[in-house]
This record gives C-alpha cells, structure tokens and sequence, in this order.
C-alpha cells in the first residue's frame, strides 16, 4: 500500500510543478527516489533527464535555468546525494536562477537512528534557498494539498527573487509499485505572474532631479535573473549625454539596439589615472567583472551613486549606494529620458577617446583574435558561456561592441570554476542553437566527469590551455617563490586521450597555428568537440600585461 501512495504523492507533486510551468526534470539515479522519478517519468508534460551524478545533474539544470529563465526540477534521492546540490545552488541563489530542489528522504522514524543513507536533511541548504518545505509522508488524501504547494514552490523560485525553492519528501518502502497503478489525468495549469514592480512616480521626479543636464554614467553589469533592457538604456544614456559602460555578461555590447554610447575598454583605460569624476553613476546589474571598474566606483565618492534593482537585492561591494530603487529598469530608463536634459560640454566625447585610445593596436594579442574570431564567425543567436578565472576576463577585455546578437553566460553568482562543463551543456540541451564555451584546462579538468552529458547534445569547448592556473600570474601571488607548486598547479593529463574516453571530437591547435581556419573548422563539427588552444604561459602572460601597462 505504501509504493501506490508514494506514487500518488508524488504524481501529485509532478502535476502541480507542471502545471506551474515547469516543463524539465533532471534526475540521478537512486533508491528512495523510485516514486519521484516514476512520476516525472509519467507525467506527459515532463522532459525526463538522468544525469549519473548529482554535482553535474545540479549544474546542468542551472544551465538550463540560465537559458531558459524557467525552473528545472532536480531530483535525487536522500544522504550525500542531496549535498552534492549545495555549489550549484549557492551559484543559483547569487545569480537569481529560478531552481526547484526536489529530495526524497528517510521516514521520521528512521531520523536519528543510525539508520543507513540517513541524516538531516531539514533545511539544509540554510539561507540560500528562497523557501523549504518539508513535505508530509505519503498517506491518500494529501494530493491535492502537495500539489497546490509545488504549484507555490514554483512561484518562490520566479518572484519576488529568483532563486532555487527545495521540497524534502520522505518516503517509507516499499518504494516500487506492483503492476498497473490506476489511470492518472494531469490537472488545469496555474498562471504565474512574475512581472518586476513598476517605478514610483516620485521616485522618477527625485531621480530626474538628480541626473537632469549634469555628467553621469550608467553601469551595466551582469544581467542577475532579469535581462537588462538594453534598448530603453540606450534611449536613456542619449537622453543624459551619458557613456553606458557595459560588462560582457550585460547584454549591451552586443545586439540589434544603439551601441554608440556603450564603451568596453574601461578595464584596460581605468587602470591609468586621468578619468573623469562624474557627478552620478546609474548602476543596473550585478558587480562588474573588470576589477579597475571596481576601485574606479569606489573612488568617486562624490557621485551619487544609485542603484536600480528589479528583485530587491542589494549589488553594492563598494559600500557607496545613496540612492536604491526597486523597479523595473526598462520603464524606468524610458520615463527617466522624457524628464532629463543632457549633460553640457564634452563629457561623452571624452570617455568616448579614452575608449578609442585603447584600442589593441597591431600586432594584436592572440588573446584578442580569439575573441574577435568567435565574435565574427559565431551565427547570429548563438550562445557563449565563458568560464570563470581567465577566460571571462579575456572577454571583458576584448569582447567589443557588435551589433550581431549573441547571449552571454557566466557562472557570476559565486565565481567558481566547479560545473562550468555541466552548465554548457544545460544550456545547450535548452536552446538547441549553437553553443560554445570558453573555459581554462583546469575548468575542465575539475568538470571533466560532465563530459558524461554529452551524448545527444552540440555544443563547442575552446579549452584555453595555458599550463594551470595562468590567472594566478597576473595576481600578487606570482611573486611568492611558491607560486608554481600552491597556485598554478599545473596539470599533465592528455585531453585528447580524455576527450576519446568519453566519445568527444577533439581538435588541438597551437597558438602560431592558423586560428580562424581552425575556429570554422570546429565550429561546423558537429555533437560535443573540443578545441584545445593551446599556450605559451610566459609569452601570454606578458602580451596580457603589455596591452594593460599601453592602455
């Protein structure tokens, strides 16, 4: 009798995520799980995935997450398997990804008593989860109760913060259904609003005063869980006579709208004193990547310094906000360029030649061919996940303003190197587009057991190999005279070899190599490939160091 009312539980439970919108679940293999991944299973408006292990099944649904901005359903049955979530959801609940952590667990009574595969799983994820709820022990009678409480999961995990929501099943055995189960019909759909609030009107009138015929600067970083309106900026930084500085992960740099006003060397020329001080900074986003940008915000302390979020959250490392709005940026942006004169004089046209000055002049980095080479030859549409360390700072650095559109991911929330490889391709298994990654060796290497998820998918590596972790020589710590052994740690495993043990194409080339021939030719390979690029640290190092110490 247990098995049927587990699945009908559990039904219900699915039925209610479904009807919520949530459309894929992503499951591991266990035990206690049995009547939850039975359910998913079953349930016809549910995309199944089984992911071997539970780190890579978390992150491949925050990929999907990112992609999407809909939440996946994890799945895992109880002990270890559930801790194994915590790094992705750390990344989902710093970088506002909407996540539903769905855990089978143990009875109450098998709780604190030493039973196998048991522990406490009672909010274990603390504070990073928007909502826990423990949910009831299978009984009949409690369906519709369950799925009115994942129909709710789903709306904590889109509004008012986007982030992952975890629901703890316990579960007693047996766990697997004898025979045929009784004929089951999904329920209605729930509609969810998830719309950011509009702008007050006296807070606009209060702003306007602040930003009308005086010099300013809007700061785009990292769209966080809501893109950013680049479009309704571009209207507002023409109304204020403004530069936007636009971080790669923002969304300005690239698409269809007014690129005129968007800059993208401000960490090459903010390393150099001389930039002016304007009187405000309009920051949307999250904290840029580009460290120079960061202690140039700091400095001006006699800016206003106003900070625009959609979702409540405070993005501000530099202790520097006096002016915070929790409001949709777009209308927003659009009210606040109907009210405002621009600034006199030549304030644009001077962060405008600061730009242009740092422009790479020829001979250009390799680093910066590569970059511009994914930029051109990339279709229209496509994705690009940089990975954390050197890579995202490579495209802050080179990627420039490109009127063809192209979506940018990072995992930013906490910056780790961990699951890079998996969120690709949970990006990839969302999109069905043309997706490439940008990640270091040991990127790889710390991902490698995700190659695993390649099958049925297409999406292009770019491993940037250049010996370990070749960020480390541009950071104090390349001073220290045991900087090889503690920091760069540099690597010896065959990717090739690797690349094969998993059914991965592969394809290496050299940094004297033809670069744009060996780009097209990866780029129309098909399923998961590899091109490994690789580098001399030394020589890297000091083209990197040469274009910031010129700029």
């Amino acid at each position: 009798m247990s098995a049927e009312l587990n699945l009908a539980q559990a039904l219900a439970l699915m039925d209610g995520l479904a009807a919520a919108g949530v459309r894929r679940v992503v499951a591991s293999p266990g035990s206690r799980s049995t009547p939850l991944v039975l359910a998913a299973h079953r349930h016809p408006r549910l995309a199944l995935r089984m992911v071997l292990d539970e780190r890579s099944a978390a992150w491949f649904a925050l990929g999907q997450g990112l992609a999407s901005g809909r939440p996946t359903a994890l799945v895992a049955t109880s002990g270890t398997a559930v801790g194994e979530w915590l790094p992705a959801v750390m990344e989902a609940d710093l970088a506002r990804v909407p996540l539903l952590l769905v855990s089978a667990d143990r009875p109450p009574e098998l709780q604190g008593r030493g039973a196998n595969q048991t522990c406490d799983q009672q909010g274990i994820f603390g504070p990073r989860v928007r909502a826990f709820h423990p949910l009831p022990v299978p009984a009949g009678g409690l369906e519709r109760a369950v799925r009115a409480l994942a129909v709710q999961a789903v709306s904590e995990a889109l509004a008012p913060l986007p982030g992952p929501v975890h629901l703890n099943q316990p579960l007693r055995e047996p766990l697997t259904p004898g025979g045929d189960t009784a004929p089951w019909e999904p329920g209605p759909p729930v509609r969810l609003s998830a719309v950011p609030p509009p702008p007050d009107p006296a807070d606009l009138d209060d702003l306007a005063g602040i930003l009308d015929g005086t010099p300013g600067l809007i700061l785009c970083g990292p769209a966080l869980g809501h893109p950013l309106p680049a479009r309704a900026v571009s209207t507002l930084a023409e109304a204020a006579g403004a530069p936007i500085l636009a971080d790669p992960l923002s969304g300005l740099r690239t698409g269809g709208h007014p690129l005129d006003r968007v800059l993208s060397r401000q960490d090459a020329f903010l390393r150099r004193p001389g930039a002016p001080s304007p009187a405000w900074i309009l920051r949307l986003g999250g904290a840029p990547v580009s460290r120079a940008l960061g202690e140039y915000i700091s400095g001006q302390e006699r800016a206003r310094h106003i900070l625009v979020d959609p979702h409540g959250r405070w993005s501000d490392p530099w202790h520097r906000v006096d002016h915070y709005l929790q409001a949709d940026p777009g209308p927003l942006c659009l009210d606040l360029s109907e009210r405002i004169r621009p600034a006199r004089g030549d304030w644009f046209r001077r962060w405008r030649a600061l730009d242009d000055q740092t422009a790479p002049r020829p001979p250009l980095p390799f680093e910066a061919r590569l970059v511009a080479a994914l930029v051109d030859h990339l279709p229209a549409g496509a994705r690009l996940f940089g990975g954390n360390s050197l890579a995202i700072r490579l495209l802050d650095a080179f990627l420039h303003p490109s009127p063809r559109p192209l979506h940018l991911y990072c995992n930013r929330g906490v910056s780790g190197i961990d699951g890079n490889l998996a969120t690709l391709f949970g990006i990839a298994a969302t999109t069905g587009g043309p997706v490439v990654g940008l990640v270091g060796d040991l990127s790889l290497l710390h991902d490698l057991g995700s190659l695993s998820l390649a099958a049925g998918l297409n999406a292009l590596i770019l491993v940037l190999d250049n010996g370990g972790g070749g960020i480390f020589g541009l950071l104090p710590q390349a001073g220290l005279k045991e900087f090889e052994e503690l920091f760069l740690t540099p690597q010896t495993a065959d990717l090739a070899t690797l690349a094969g043990a998993f059914g991965v194409g592969y394809l290496g080339l050299d940094e004297g190599a033809d670069l744009v021939g060996g780009l097209s030719s990866a780029l129309a390979g098909e399923g998961v490939r590899i091109l490994h690029i690789r580098l001399d640290r030394g020589r890297s190092l000091a083209r990197l160091q040469r274009y910031w110490r010129c700029s």
